[in-house]
């Protein structure tokens, strides 16, 4: 209950939007098992939108929209987003992300990132990523090549340093 996991292709309930979000909310939630249907919606809602899900509320049948296995009805951008919603209803101490922008366009990778910095705040978050975008607001950042560490610091440090992290930062940003 204290972890939580985004791979860059996360899981699916074949089921609606709803049932898929509602296997997220567990007993450190809501401790004093209170909710009614209504109050879970609103968590519901609140969650999608923390996590930039506007596109669920242009559905048709909104939290009631059938998704299918693999998430054939959504985008990648969708389904990360709604991982993220899942997530942030969890709402654990340690969040454990694995490329979770890898296979997004840039604007599903724009809105991602939004997401998940509100998503960090006041949490341990460990990141595994190859696109430096999805770090750059880290406070510490670790290169490794062959297992081994060889460069460590913040995004401004690494930039400067003309090492590995300058040099895949220059081939990801310059054209």
């Amino acid at each position: 209950p204290h972890i939580g996991y985004l791979t860059q292709d996360p899981g699916v309930f074949d089921a609606t939007i709803r049932e898929n979000l509602v296997s997220a909310i567990t007993e450190r939630w809501n401790e004093a098992k209170t909710w009614t249907s209504g109050d879970a919606d609103a968590q519901l809602i609140a969650a999608l939108k923390l996590a930039q899900c506007d596109f669920v509320f242009e559905l048709k049948k909104w939290l009631d929209t059938e998704i299918w296995e693999r998430w054939v009805r959504l985008s990648g951008g969708q389904k990360q987003r709604l991982a993220i919603a899942k997530i942030f209803l969890k709402n654990p101490e340690i969040i454990l992300l694995d490329e979770p922008t890898s296979a997004l366009d840039s604007f599903s990778e724009e809105k991602i990132s939004e997401a998940l910095n509100t998503l960090f705040e006041g949490r341990t978050v460990i990141i595994v990523a190859h696109r430096l975008q999805t770090v750059k607001k880290a406070d510490d950042i670790i290169v490794i090549e062959w297992g081994k560490v060889v460069e460590r610091g913040t995004h401004d440090s690494l930039s400067d340093s003309n090492g590995i992290y300058a040099k895949m930062l220059e081939l990801q940003s310059g054209f």
